[in-house]
């Protein structure tokens, strides 16, 4: 189970049991006593796959945050150039880094690069050049936070 889903099973288990109380109350109420557990297996179902949605969704964002906040003081910030143009960047790297997970950014890289290119910078003023450092950094960034969720692993000292 990646780190993701692990960080998330609150978030889906709190809404599989909110959506099966209510689909239990609606079956009920159609159905009578069948209805009622059809309503509660429907509802905790679909309660799950939407809680668990929403909390990727919110830490993609919160991700986002940190990186929003940093992104103009960083080495790679170049002038002229604003968040909206550094957001699809790092969107675009933690969204490979789940599909990729435990391979390094050098491994992926030409992929990475291919799809940038191929999806037009997804509407980022930057080219592949300004926008490669600030993908690494999420990558890293990513791989330093799992390694950091390891029992006794330590991280490099450049990391802490």
């Amino acid at each position: 189970m990646g780190t993701l889903k692990q960080d998330h099973i609150f978030g889906s288990g709190s809404a599989a049991l909110a959506g099966g109380a209510a689909g239990a109350a609606i079956g009920a109420a159609v159905a009578g006593p069948p209805g009622l557990a059809f309503g509660a297996a429907a509802g905790g179902a679909l309660g799950a796959l939407v809680g668990t949605r929403m909390s990727e969704a919110a830490t993609r964002d919160e991700d986002l945050g940190h990186f929003r906040q940093i992104f103009h003081t960083m080495p790679y910030y170049s002038d002229g150039f604003v968040w909206h143009d550094y957001a699809p960047a790092y969107h675009y790297a933690i969204d490979a880094h789940a599909r990729h997970e435990g391979r390094a950014f050098e491994q992926v890289e030409p992929q990475l690069q291919e799809g940038w290119e191929a999806a037009s910078h997804f509407g980022s003023r930057l080219d592949w050049t300004r926008a490669r450092p600030a993908m690494r950094h999420a990558w890293e960034s990513l791989d330093n936070a799992a390694q950091a969720r390891r029992p006794g692993s330590r991280l490099p000292s450049a990391a802490r």
